[in-house]
């Protein structure tokens, strides 16, 4: 076990629940229930009957604040302090990169990191980082309910690919596709991902040769699938999970199957944000490595899912050991294959697509940046923090996007995939370089940069 790894299983030995044996398959993973609970009973929310348009995306930044202070006092009560911890994670960095740049939107510098290599530097090369897919199984107790990645739902995706897993997979998330296009200039045989890092790093800021003239840049996702780990926790909506049913969505699954038709697992995210670190722990996974959580019909909450009001709704989120962007320490992120049910414009790939680039351009979640807001899923823009007026200060490429998505691409497997549209570096620093057609986001809706706050938006 490497010394990072050491250090988060004494830390993970004081969080709120401890990891079971591990199979071959499956580590399952056991939440403690808030109260006893019955098998005959139902503290499920299914009879709730709550309306698909009352539930809203938010966004993740403050709640993930929250989750790194908690995980600094768990670090602080196993006796770790800050530098033991960094340390440990230095040993085995994630690949990164480092700027400095002056902002012409407010004159301040700003400095931070992004995953892969330098697109500044000559003879720039393709960089791989590996990246941990682990499908995550939700089981409900009490009124039993699973909801799981790897299993079929013919109901919702057909009966080809018929699972979360590989229909992800499939995606050009992680597969390239030739003559790749964004603002109409050919990007060559890209993935999204890497074909986004391309396109934003185009030109430097006066128009001047780039990665246009580096054919050989890229960022490489180097995937593994792990074996499926398991989440159980009681059906109880006033605790850290409940199951949820809505009218009028897909699905022909029964109850007593793996994602049953018409029903949804919504999580406090508090509760399962301590379970996804014992996993990562469980796995040794070093921090040089990605961890993606992929999730399906499952949604997160902040604080006990309840009537899924004010609290809802989490689509996904990443998160760092460290507000270090120099040293981040273990990355991850959370996200599902979307329906396209519950939240308008989230389909099939458009979150994971939202959190992999979010994470790739901030990877400690501290790249700040001039104050930006009343844009995408940021409804405010007169102070940063959580209120219903914040507005953001850090380079989260998706938020201030979400909702738009690029033209559907058709894959082999013959599925029409959707990502989402994500702003350009210089979107949020008005500086440093020029997207691919002059844009400033990956599919030209944004023609400039951000605004100040007040009043926010865009250029």
């Amino acid at each position: 076990m490497n010394s990072s790894s050491t250090l988060r299983l004494a830390a993970a030995a004081l969080a709120l629940a401890g990891l079971a044996t591990a199979n071959a398959a499956t580590t399952r993973v056991t939440m403690p229930l808030p109260v006893p609970v019955s098998s005959d009973a139902d503290l499920s929310g299914e009879s709730l009957n709550i309306s698909p348009s009352t539930l809203k995306s938010r966004s993740a930044r403050p709640v993930v604040r929250n989750l790194q202070a908690a995980a600094q006092r768990r670090r602080q009560a196993a006796g770790i302090s800050e530098a033991q911890a960094q340390a440990a994670a230095a040993a085995q960095p994630l690949k990164i990169w480092q700027y400095t740049y002056t902002s012409p939107r407010d004159g301040n510098s700003y400095s931070g990191s992004i995953v892969g290599s330098d697109p500044r530097l000559n003879g720039a090369r393709t960089t791989s980082i590996p990246v941990l897919i682990v499908p995550l199984r939700i089981a409900f107790t009490g009124t039993v309910r699973t909801f799981d990645p790897t299993k079929p739902d013919t109901g919702c995706l057909g009966g080809v690919v018929n699972t979360g897993l590989a229909q992800a997979m499939g995606s050009p998330l992680f597969n390239p596709v030739s003559n790749y296009t964004f603002n109409g200039v050919n990007m060559g045989n890209v993935t999204f991902i890497d074909g986004f890092q391309r396109a934003q790093f185009w030109q430097d800021a006066a128009g001047g040769p780039m990665v246009n003239a580096k054919p050989a840049f890229h960022t490489a996702l180097q995937n593994t699938v792990a074996a499926t780990q398991t989440v159980t926790m009681a059906n109880d909506v006033n605790g850290s999970g409940a199951s949820y049913r809505f009218s009028g969505t897909c699905g022909s699954n029964a109850n007593s199957v793996e994602n049953p038709a018409r029903t949804y697992a919504f999580l406090d995210v508090n509760a399962l944000d301590v379970q996804l670190n014992n996993i990562i722990t469980a796995l040794n996974v070093p921090p040089s490595t990605f961890v993606l959580f992929l999730t399906y019909r499952t949604y997160m909450t902040d604080g006990a899912p309840g009537t899924l009001s004010g609290n809802c709704c989490l689509l996904g989120y990443h998160y760092a050991d460290f507000l270090n962007p120099t040293n981040p320490g273990h990355t991850y992120g959370i996200a599902g294959l979307d329906i396209g049910e519950l939240i308008p414009s989230t389909y099939n790939t458009s979150t994971l697509s939202h959190e992999i680039l979010e994470w790739i351009n901030d990877p400690s979640g501290s790249n700040l940046v001039p104050q930006w807001g009343n844009i995408g899923q940021v409804g405010g823009c007169t102070s940063t923090g959580t209120g219903a007026d914040a507005g953001q200060d850090n380079l989260e490429t998706g938020d201030p996007m979400s909702g738009l998505n690029h033209a559907g691409v058709v894959m082999p497997n013959g599925i029409t995939y959707f990502a989402q549209e994500n702003a350009f570096f210089s979107w949020f620093l008005g500086t440093g370089f020029m997207g691919a057609g002059g844009k400033f986001s990956s599919n030209g809706t944004f023609g400039g940069y951000a605004k100040n706050c007040p009043p926010g938006g865009t250029n």
